[in-house]
């Protein structure tokens, strides 16, 4: 009888700490497969209509504010805004492959990105991918990494639960 409680209690504490390292080894996962550039691998560690939701209603959010800034009484600006929506998922096809997100992560300018723009050489950087961030737990089923880039701006990932697994479903861009 005591040799079956102590393996319960043992079997419990193993599934805690597997459940505790959960998004840490979907992080990982994701920095390594940035890094080799592996979409399939990083296709298992997303959410992708929840991030591609986020990240249109980020840049649709953006885009809207330039265009009212700079076309704010002009009847074409009601064109531009109609045009937008086709930029935008246009936009999410390049930031949604492993180049795009880890230039991303990396704290490069979007619209750089966009461009297709040479980053900046990591070795210069001083920061890899992952490598200087902060993390926290915001509820059992939502983990929150602060990601501190070079140019002192701040990207927030937002990891969630799926069963036993965690997946990206939101970057919070600067």
């Amino acid at each position: 009888m005591k040799k079956i409680l102590i393996s319960l209690l043992l079997f419990f504490v193993f599934v805690l700490i597997f459940l505790g390292l959960g998004p840490f080894l979907t992080l990982y996962s994701i920095k390594e497969s940035i890094e080799e550039r592996n979409s399939n691998k990083l296709s298992q560690n997303i959410y992708f209509p929840e991030l591609r939701s986020n990240l249109k209603d980020q840049v649709n959010l953006s885009l809207s504010d330039r265009i009212n800034k700079k076309l704010n009484d002009n009847p074409l600006r009601f064109l531009a805004e109609g045009l937008a929506d086709i930029v935008v998922d246009e936009t999410l096809d390049i930031f949604l492959t492993p180049d795009g997100l880890g230039r991303l992560i990396d704290g490069e300018d979007p619209s750089s990105i966009i461009r297709n723009n040479k980053k900046l050489d990591k070795k210069d950087d001083g920061i890899e991918v992952l490598e200087s961030i902060e993390f926290k737990y915001q509820s059992m089923n939502r983990f929150v990494v602060f990601i501190n880039t070079i140019n002192n701006k701040q990207i927030i990932l937002h990891l969630d639960r799926f069963g036993v697994r965690w997946k990206l479903v939101n970057v919070i861009l600067p």
